[in-house]
Formats: C-alpha cells, sequence, structure tokens
C-alpha cells in the first residue's frame, strides 16, 4: 500500500490552469519511492476515488483563482458529507473525492490541498511570470511533504 499519493490536477492548455498537472507530470520523472505514487490527470474524477483508498496520505495539486498570483497556499482538505453524486456532472472536488473513497471503500486518509494562484487562465501552454516563479517553491513544498512521512 502506498504511503503517499500526489494527485496534480488542470488543463496544461489553459496557461497557469496547468500547474498541478505539470508538477505531477515533474514528479512522476523523479522517482520517489515505492510509497509515493503520483498521478498527473486533467480532472478529478470518481474513479480516483479507489486509489485514494489505497494510501494514508493525499496531496492534491491545483491552481487557484483565489490570491495574490504567485501565493502557495496548503491547506487541510476534509471529506464532505453532504457531497451528492449528481455533482458528478462537470468537476469533482477533493472533498467530494474524499467522501466517495469513504463511502465507498471506508477510508479516510489524510489529504492536502496544494494551490498555486495564477495570473492567467488563457489558452496558451506556458505559465504566467508569477506561477514561474513559483514553480521551484511548489516543488520543494510537495517533497517537504514527502520527506514528513
Amino acid at each position: 500500500m502506498p504511503t503517499c499519493l500526489i494527485l496534480g490536477y488542470g488543463n496544461a492548455l489553459r496557461s497557469d490552469d496547468g500547474l498541478g498537472w505539470k508538477v505531477a507530470a515533474a514528479l512522476e520523472q523523479q522517482g520517489l519511492g515505492p510509497e509515493v505514487v503520483v498521478i498527473a490527470v486533467h480532472q478529478l474524477t470518481p474513479e480516483l476515488a479507489e486509489t485514494i483508498a489505497r494510501s494514508s496520505r493525499v496531496l492534491f495539486l491545483d491552481a487557484s483563482h483565489q490570491g495574490q498570483p504567485g501565493e502557495i497556499r496548503m491547506e487541510p482538505v476534509r471529506r464532505d458529507p453532504d457531497f451528492q453524486p449528481a455533482a458528478l456532472s462537470h468537476q469533482l472536488s477533493p472533498a467530494g473525492l474524499l467522501e466517495l473513497a469513504y463511502r465507498h471503500f471506508g477510508a479516510e486518509p489524510t489529504a492536502t490541498l496544494l494551490t498555486v494562484t495564477g495570473e492567467s487562465f488563457a489558452f496558451g501552454e506556458h505559465f504566467s511570470a508569477a506561477v514561474e516563479g513559483a514553480w521551484k517553491p511548489c516543488l520543494e513544498r510537495v517533497l517537504e511533504w514527502v520527506r514528513a512521512l
């Protein structure tokens, strides 16, 4: 059973929105050890609940619209007992996904959301200057999270 699961998500074709996906893709190449599973996806889907259920810790990586561009935030995520499956029509939140892991597999891993506030969500494959400047500190925060095993 992996100890850590890192889930990076976002649209890599929408500038800063691709941050979570690109961080996860970069981490996949680093070989963080057998206790760490890294997955890069375009969006969170219900199928990920099973993978989450097999982990004791989960780190979600995403871009945010809240805050100053380039700002890095880490906050705990708890499952959402009020989650309704009808909410799966477009995008699933980390809290909703944790709730699915609990309802279907009885799992309650510790979860954290790391976000970097984006500046540009326009079409494009390059980060804004603010997010580009946050790239290395963001990777360092993720590695600190992994080392806290």
